[in-house]
């Protein structure tokens, strides 16, 4: 019955994509903020949780002073540009050929390709967070993914993630990834979620969890971490950020270089939190 169900479902998904694929690139992205704003208002568990988050960080931990008005529109905006990220991977190519995204601190990720041919990139979901990965477009890339729950719809996003060069891997099947750790490219991965069981974390001085994953496989590994974020200004143009490199023998520990990547992205969030996605439940013990 569930394969039925989900078999209707992805008609249906394939009918809205084949409609907003055709539409001209600003119609796109107009509609994909009206998007937005309607599930903001459509789903009360997560809009309750971005105020909740918002207020918890900005104000309780950081002392913002920021009014319900200004949170609550820190909080449609970060909605509008989640539904824009999210319905970009379906038009990317077009979308960077209409709005070629600008690229800081390029330089960075050259240097470090002379020396290394394995490198873990490590991101997070803030701008267009699939346009982190623009700068190695034409690079092999391994990333670890959450699966969509409906089987169809799932083996659509695998056509077209980066189509030829990108290969990824399950959370729950993770094990196959280690099958090309010896393999040149980039090993894409983001930490900026709960994860359920996972290390016990601080973020934003706040007790949560998170995946050691990164910092796991780097050290490991013995390869070097590449931060890179990107993000989304008023005329929907990209500004993909090359942060900085973390040496993994820089660290004793594992948890010591999860936090300096969270420490990482504090920061990131911090300088435009309307283009973080607020609506996870990230400290989940919090009322």
């Amino acid at each position: 019955m569930k394969l039925i169900f989900d078999f209707i479902i992805y008609l249906i998904f394939l009918i809205f994509i084949s409609i907003f694929k055709i539409l001209p690139s600003k119609i796109k992205l107009k509609f994909s903020e009206f998007l937005g704003l309607f599930l903001y208002y459509l789903i009360p568990k997560g809009r309750k949780l971005s105020l909740r988050n918002l207020n918890l960080i900005l104000n309780e931990q950081y002392n913002y002073n920021l009014t319900d008005k200004q949170i609550k529109d820190i909080a449609i905006k970060s909605y509008r540009n989640t539904m824009k990220s999210f319905l970009l991977p379906f038009w990317i190519y077009e979308y960077a050929e209409k709005y070629p995204p600008i690229i800081h601190n390029i330089e960075l990720l050259e240097k470090l390709k002379e020396t290394n041919d394995r490198i873990v990139l490590a991101t997070l979901h803030y701008g267009f967070f699939h346009m982190s990965m623009y700068p190695i477009i034409d690079e092999q890339m391994f990333i670890i993914i959450r699966p969509v729950p409906n089987r169809f719809i799932e083996t659509y996003m695998n056509k077209i993630r980066f189509k030829k060069n990108m290969l990824s891997f399950t959370e729950q099947n993770i094990k196959l990834l280690f099958k090309h750790k010896k393999s040149k490219g980039f090993f894409i991965m983001l930490n900026d979620v709960r994860k359920p069981n996972g290390e016990k974390v601080n973020f934003f001085n706040l007790p949560t969890t998170a995946s050691g994953f990164t910092a796991f496989f780097s050290m490991r590994e013995k390869l070097p971490i590449i931060v890179i974020h990107n993000e989304v200004d008023n005329n929907n143009i990209c500004n993909i950020y090359i942060d900085e490199i973390i040496h993994p023998e820089n660290y004793t520990n594992e948890s010591d270089l999860t936090d300096k990547l969270l420490k990482v992205y504090e920061k990131i969030i911090l300088n435009k939190p309307e283009q973080w996605y607020w609506f996870q439940d990230r400290w989940i013990n919090k009322k």
